[in-house]
């Protein structure tokens, strides 16, 4: 089987959280020691294929469900908060992404994929007007939810 290290297993709360759960308790611990590092980036945990390509998937949705820009989750924010709440929802999102930047170069990465590609204004779109079903927005809400869980790392 394939083995995916332990550094980017533990870069999805929630990846790594449902990783944890199948193989049992513990595997992706690191001991609280100097060789912690070490261990962090030598580390490989062998999983199917299948679970490398779920776990993959996982995070790059996560990535598109980002309010900013022109991605799948700033074409959300568009249209439940309009457009000058998009634009706020877009300023945090980014400077979210640049502060998880910090701790993963993932974030780091797709904050300055986003600044320099995707940065351009939305089209307009058909009916600016009509509000978002109820309904709607609370599936939007647990998606953002589930991309927050996904982005933030383990600790």
């Amino acid at each position: 089987f394939p083995g995916l290290p332990l550094a980017i297993l533990r870069q999805s709360s929630l990846g790594g959280g449902l990783i944890d759960l199948i193989l049992g308790n513990g595997v992706l611990n690191v001991p609280a020691s100097a060789e912690a590092a070490q261990a962090l980036a030598s580390t490989l945990i062998a999983l199917h294929p299948l679970a490398v390509a779920g776990f993959i998937s996982l995070v790059v949705n996560a990535l598109a469900l980002v309010p900013a820009g022109r991605t799948d989750g700033g074409r959300l924010s568009l249209a439940i908060f309009g457009r000058s709440g998009s634009q706020g929802i877009t300023f945090i999102s980014l400077a979210s992404l640049f502060i998880l930047g910090i701790q993963s170069d993932l974030t780091l990465f797709y904050f300055a994929f986003i600044v320099f590609c995707q940065s351009e204004l939305e089209i307009p779109m058909r009916n600016e007007i009509d509000d978002v079903d109820f309904s709607r927005v609370v599936v939007a809400l647990f998606a953002g939810f589930l991309m927050l869980l996904t982005l933030i790392p383990m600790s």
